[in-house]
């Protein structure tokens, strides 16, 4: 289902079930003054509570949620928690659910959002993944929270792209390790440094666990600071978000 997008929100361009509803947001409006400005949705970045408690709301009401949204405390780890049971206290880097009006959502500012459905439309999940959680297997992990991975659709939405992104030899030698394959997302720069490019990170992890229905924005958060937050641009800033959820 394709939506125009907002000052709001992006909705996910890709073939999921019509019930499935996802995106990400964007900061165009919102309570936040600068360096969050508008929209900040993270709680643990110095902007003041009342301010993201207004935008968390601002977008509820703009998205008409069936339900709050589960903000994680998120740690870079491989967390992937079951909103079934409605019990979020564990830190967590993921969600998924199989019950309609839960909104799995997770935070970013450069590193990647991962939403996942199922064909049938009755299971999803949203990953939060940076580098360390990638070479720890959190995108293998929610793969196999579906029993075929064949008939998973998958969104990588809005992350830092390549153009903006060096990291140093510590970085490239362990996602080398967890697969050697991903050498293919790198592009030396000098001697310790080169340019990593995170959504075909991404996309060969994906493929290499039989998923193959990956739809991606192809945007970057460094880059189009009007509508993106990004830490590596800013380093004090807010957060936007990404969910899903079945109606």
């Amino acid at each position: 289902m394709t939506k125009q997008p907002d000052n709001l929100w992006l909705w996910a361009d890709w073939p999921a079930p019509k019930h499935v509803r996802a995106g990400t947001s964007l900061r165009g409006k919102g309570t936040s003054p600068q360096p969050f400005n508008k929209l900040n949705l993270g709680l643990h970045v110095g902007d003041e509570t009342n301010n993201v408690i207004n935008n968390r709301e601002l977008l509820s009401q703009h998205l008409k949620l069936p339900s709050d949204p589960a903000w994680l405390d998120q740690i870079h780890s491989t967390n992937i928690i079951l909103l079934d049971d409605l019990t979020i206290e564990t830190p967590a880097d993921g969600s998924y659910t199989t019950k309609k009006n839960n909104v799995c959502t997770i935070m970013t500012a450069d590193c990647v959002p991962i939403l996942f459905c199922n064909a049938a439309g009755t299971k999803v999940a949203a990953i939060h993944a940076g580098w360390k959680g990638i070479c720890n297997g959190i995108i293998e992990k929610a793969v196999n929270l579906f029993s075929n991975p064949a008939t998973i659709y998958v969104w990588i939405g809005p992350c830092i792209s390549s153009d903006y992104y060096e990291v140093g030899r510590d970085v490239y030698e362990q996602c080398l390790d967890h697969e050697i394959t991903l050498k293919n997302a790198f592009i030396q720069r000098n001697e310790g440094h080169w340019y990593c490019e995170l959504a075909k990170i991404v996309k060969i992890i994906l493929n290499k666990s039989g998923v193959g229905l990956i739809y991606e924005c192809e945007l970057c958060t460094y880059k189009m600071d009007k509508l993106f937050y990004s830490y590596r641009r800013e380093s004090v800033t807010g957060r936007t978000a990404s969910m899903i959820w079945m109606e």
